[in-house]
């Protein structure tokens, strides 16, 4: 690769920062708190190593308590890493789509042409938001780089005769299995492209990743008492039909350029929408009739789809919210793939069709609009956050605290879809002095000043967008059986029960006394 392609790397990394830069300041949401709350209580490998988590991540722990230990809760360093890895990972998507075109007969500057597009579809993907923008998502990225890693260097492997690398790559497996269950089903990913790359005995020289994988299972059921996962996942198995269902939604929202339910309820979104279209429209025109007979390309048109699949397979046990980017981080480690494969497509009629360029342009430009939208939705509901902790600080402490409704996510970035419990016990101690609890959750899909009104009894939400959605992960007063019921627009309570708690609604970003 040139010099000037190198600095126009360097340079499309530091753009793509610059798209996150709104969320860094940002406070910590959700989950992050409860990952805070078990490193304290188990040290560095609190965090998913042990029941109730029903997951086993050491060295996400590990990576975490770094965070810990060196800042303590402070979200500014934490998300500067977050971003760090995400620059890594778009930095070894590129190296990967260089080599893949080197290895399909492509030209040197066809190859740094792929290696760019690669890095650009990658760095602006909106559906990467989540992954990175959310401190407790840093597992995906980490997976995702020590799998692309762990194939260029098998890669080197093959090319030098060194087994240095191989050792090295199976330890950068080890080291993202630890990291996250993304890489369960990686072992055929890595016999595929050895098979790719022409090296001998593919098979044999696969299997130390199954034995890797063996000893992962063993002490994940020795650790978490189990196979883990989260509740009832592995009944999906059960419902094949729905590994489909899955499948289809995980590959139409990663490609998404903003959330789907904004379509035609915000103007923004719509705009973003319909220049995705313009741009796949343009797309589709400069590549018709590009069908190149060549064997490379041919095995590019499968190989690099079927690890995107390969790679889905172990989070098609996760239901997917088709109509927000909640669950988007799962597609990550697939996405990789796939911009490659788009890139070495759009390649293949750079030159030959203008339609193609305008249509990267318009692409590129839509995703990264939506990508800076999704990271000012992530900075909003960390002031979110933040704003409903300090509304519980100086309450009266005569009775318990019971909330009608918890901001659940906004445009698809969480709030308190969890950890509010924990949260309260890391930064609000004296508040433990009486309990806190919580009736239901809500969403703030396209508003930020939705707000919950209670008369007489009766609970409902400003915008008729939004919907009550049940108290998961919420802990419900303990005489609460038949006492209040829950509908998507509207939460009765029985207000003589009531009157025995210090009843909050939230408003304004608060939580404020409801009469």
């Amino acid at each position: 690769m040139s010099r000037p392609d190198k600095l126009l790397l360097a340079s499309m990394l530091m753009l793509g920062a610059l798209l996150y830069a709104p969320h860094l300041p940002a406070p910590f949401v959700a989950d992050d708190h409860f990952i805070f709350w078990r490193l304290r209580e188990g040290g560095m490998f609190g965090f998913a190593t042990r029941p109730p988590t029903g997951f086993y991540r050491p060295l996400i722990s590990l990576h975490y308590y770094l965070d810990y230990a060196l800042w303590g809760i402070q979200p500014f360093w934490s998300h500067l890493v977050d971003v760090g890895w995400h620059l890594l990972c778009a930095w070894l998507v590129a190296q990967f789509g260089w080599i893949w075109q080197r290895d399909s007969g492509k030209s040197p500057q066809q190859a740094a042409r792929t290696a760019l597009l690669t890095m650009a579809f990658f760095l602006v993907l909106p559906a990467h938001g989540e992954a990175v923008a959310w401190f407790a998502a840093r597992a995906d990225m980490v997976a995702t780089a020590a799998a692309l890693a762990c194939l260029l260097l098998l890669r080197a492997s093959v090319r030098t005769g060194r087994t240095v690398y191989e050792g090295l790559a199976l330890l950068c497996f080890a080291a993202g299995l630890l990291a996250k269950e993304s890489l369960l089903s990686f072992p055929w990913i890595v016999w595929l492209w050895l098979r790719w790359l022409g090296a001998a005995h593919a098979g044999w020289r696969t299997m130390p990743y199954w034995i890797v994988l063996g000893i992962f299972w063993w002490l994940r059921s020795q650790v978490v008492g189990g196979l883990g996962a989260y509740p009832a996942a592995w009944e999906v198995l059960r419902q094949p039909w729905w590994l489909s269902v899955h499948l289809m939604v995980y590959l139409f929202q990663l490609p998404m350029p903003t959330i789907l339910f904004g379509l035609g309820r915000d103007g923004l979104d719509t705009l973003l929408w319909l220049g995705w279209a313009a741009g796949g429209l343009l797309l589709a025109w400069g590549l018709r009739g590009s069908a190149d007979p060549s064997a490379p390309q041919r095995n590019a048109s499968v190989f690099l789809p079927g690890f995107a699949l390969i790679a889905l397979l172990p989070v098609l046990l996760f239901k997917p919210s088709p109509w927000h980017f909640l669950n988007s981080r799962y597609s990550y480690l697939a996405s990789a793939w796939l911009t490659v494969w788009l890139a070495s497509i759009v390649v293949s009629r750079w030159e030959q069709a203008r339609a193609v360029r305008w249509g990267v342009l318009v692409l590129v430009l839509a995703y990264a609009a939506g990508t800076a939208r999704q990271a000012t939705a992530w900075a909003v509901a960390g002031t979110i956050v933040r704003s409903t902790l300090q509304s519980l600080q100086n309450l009266p402490t005569d009775r318990p605290v019971m909330l009608i409704g918890v901001p659940d996510h906004y445009r698809g970035a969480y709030i308190w879809r969890a950890g509010l419990y924990e949260a309260i016990g890391l930064l609000l101690p004296e508040r433990n002095r009486l309990p806190v609890y919580a009736l239901s959750r809500f969403t703030m899909r396209l508003k930020q000043n939705t707000e919950v009104i209670y008369t007489a009894g009766e609970a409902r939400l400003t915008s008729a967008e939004d919907i009550f959605l049940p108290p998961e992960g919420l802990v419900l007063p303990p005489d609460s059986a038949g006492r209040w019921h829950i509908q998507p627009h509207r939460v009765w309570i029985n207000p003589d029960w009531a009157q025995g708690y210090l009843l909050l609604r939230y408003q304004d970003g608060r939580f404020i006394p409801a009469r």
